[in-house]
Formats: structure tokens, sequence, C-alpha cells
């Protein structure tokens, strides 16, 4: 653990640093791949997830994600009925999809009805990831479904990715405090800047404290996005891939609900969620926020598209033609 009178470098958010252009051969960003791998089994074209996120995330928006090149991932805020039938959409198009559980309540009877079904890439999601349940509901999964991949998180921690890697964590989550819609660190003082939270999550020099058991486990930088350029700076500090709500929200394939006219966009700690999806008469504080957007005619397909493009091009100023290569040789420079 870093004492406070070893600080002396600040902790960065994706607004504090940018990527510095170099020499390049690229000819075209067409040439440029930006496909990555999730699992050991499943690789996409766009390292792009959208956030499982009840007024982000349905089968509609999963069906178009994953044809575009993404990957969705289901909320697990509604019946185990409903939560099945949204995956049975999305396995009618022969497309991959995430489906999530939490740590209480129903979540052994989601996650064995879901897998019953044909589910096999799972998401364990709660607020703060680095936590006993979590490491024993991946456990326990992991033992009971020899074939399943899991993604689990939240943490902000290089501790924290080892504890779920050596729970069984396939992908490692890493975000608290960042998101669009998350208040945590207003309300709790908890955080770590994005930038800084997903660069030490893979630092392996650094900290010295992975094997080399746990590099296969891949790192989602998840909230703090709010255009194409953070998701390049999430890639060049090491993440597989990133989850988005806040750039998908105003699209045509999210569900909403409406208010007035207008699309909901909420996190899942805040009022308006909990009263949905919690059964306490007394909801506890919360660490998000819910805000109105305006509904959009713009499609998940072309969301991804110009995400893609973005990425070819910033690959392209590092004079790289893939992610690994981004990862490798991509320079940080450090706003003043």
């Amino acid at each position: 653990m870093i004492s406070l009178n070893q600080i002396n470098v600040p902790a960065l958010s994706y607004k504090d640093v940018y990527i510095v252009p170099q020499y390049s051969e690229v000819t075209s960003r067409t040439i440029v791949s930006t496909d990555t791998k999730i699992f050991d089994n499943l690789t996409i074209d766009v390292p792009v997830i959208s956030a499982n996120m009840d007024t982000i995330t349905e089968a509609a928006m999963a069906i178009a994600i994953a044809k575009a090149g993404g990957l969705g991932a289901l909320h697990r805020f509604c019946s185990i009925t409903e939560n099945i039938n949204m995956f049975f959409e999305v396995q009618n198009e022969n497309l991959p999809v995430l489906v999530s559980i939490g740590v209480n309540g129903d979540s052994k009877d989601r996650a064995n009805d879901l897998y019953n079904a044909g589910a096999k890439f799972f998401l364990v999601d709660v607020a703060h990831g680095h936590h006993k349940q979590v490491g024993e509901i991946i456990s326990y999964l992991k033992d009971k479904y020899k074939d399943i991949r899991i993604m689990a998180g939240n943490v902000a921690t290089p501790e924290g990715v080892k504890f779920l890697a050596k729970a069984g964590a396939d992908s490692v989550k890493v975000g608290i405090g960042p998101g669009n819609v998350c208040i945590t660190k207003n309300v709790t003082g908890v955080t770590v800047p994005q930038f800084t939270a997903v660069r030490n999550c893979v630092d392996i020099e650094y900290y010295k404290i992975y094997t080399q058991d746990f590099w296969n486990t891949s790192i989602i930088a998840d909230g703090g996005i709010t255009e194409i350029g953070d998701i390049a700076k999430a890639l060049a500090a090491g993440a597989n891939a990133v989850m988005c709500g806040r750039l998908f929200a105003a699209c045509k394939e999210t569900p909403g609900p409406y208010l007035n006219g207008k699309k909901v966009y909420r996190g899942m700690a805040s009022k308006d969620a909990m009263k949905k999806i919690r059964s306490e008469t007394e909801l506890p504080t919360p660490e998000g926020a819910s805000v109105v957007i305006e509904d959009s005619p713009t499609s998940v397909e072309e969301v991804i598209k110009h995400i893609k493009g973005g990425l070819q091009s910033a690959f392209s100023y590092s004079g790289v033609t893939s992610l690994r290569a981004f990862q490798d040789n991509a320079v940080i420079g450090l706003r003043r």
C-alpha cells in the first residue's frame, strides 16, 4: 500500500492526458484492425461493450451492437423470465452476448436458468467487486459450470484485479466512480481517476503483484467515456475494451423509459432505478444520477462505425495497425 507521503504523481482522468503523434508508415486507416479478445473464446471487431444498464442494453441493443462488431451486456434488473426472453432474442440471431448477475437474492437461480437457456458469457457485476461475496459467487459458478467465461467487477486497483482473477474471473471490469451518471465519488469520496485506475490495473512491472497465471485476464475499462478519443486513451492505458453507456444512450435501440418525451438515462444506483429494483421501503443513499436526454434517430451501427474510424485513426497516428501494437507504442502526454 502506498502511504500518503509516498504519493508524488497525481492520479489522472482521461481529460488529463493526450496521445502524442508519432512517425507512421500506415498508408490507410482501412488497413488498421481494431479487434480485441474479451475471453479466450470470444474476439470482437470493435473494442466496445454496451453497459448492462436498464436504460441501455436489452435485446435490441445487444443485437445491434453485436452485428456492428461490438458486444452487448444484458442488464439483470428484471424478472428471470424476462431476462431469459431477452437472451433468447439475441441467441436466435446467433450473436454473442453477456448476461448479468449479482451476488444476492435470486443470483444463483438466475445464473442457473440462464445457463440452461444456453448462456455461456456471464458478467458478475456489483458496485464494489473487491468483495468476499463476489469472489464466492465466481468460484461457485466456475465450479458448477465448466464451460462458461466470467467477466467480473467493478474494481479500481491491481489488488482488486488479482482477487477476482484468483477467484476465477476471465475478464475484470475496472472503474469505481468515473461514470457519467455515477456519483459514488461525490457521496462517498471513493474513486480512482479512470486513466490511472486502468493503467495501474494492467501495469505488471510497476506493481509486481501479478503472476503469469493472471496475465490472460483481460481488462475492461468501465466508465468515464465522454468521446471517442477517451476510448483510445483507455486502450492506450492497456484496456482490452471499454464499456460505455452515455455514448449509446440516445440511440434508437436503447429501451428508454421516457419522461416528457425524452429518454431517461440513469445509473443503477440512482434513486429512480432503486425504486424499480429494490423492495426496501427505506432506500440506501443513491450513488447514481438520473438524467433526460434528447432522443435520436442515430443507430448503434452508426455510433460503432464512428468509434471504429476514430480508433483506426488513433492507431495510425501512433504508426501501428493493431491494438496490441498500439498499447506497446502509444506515447501518452500529460496536460499541464
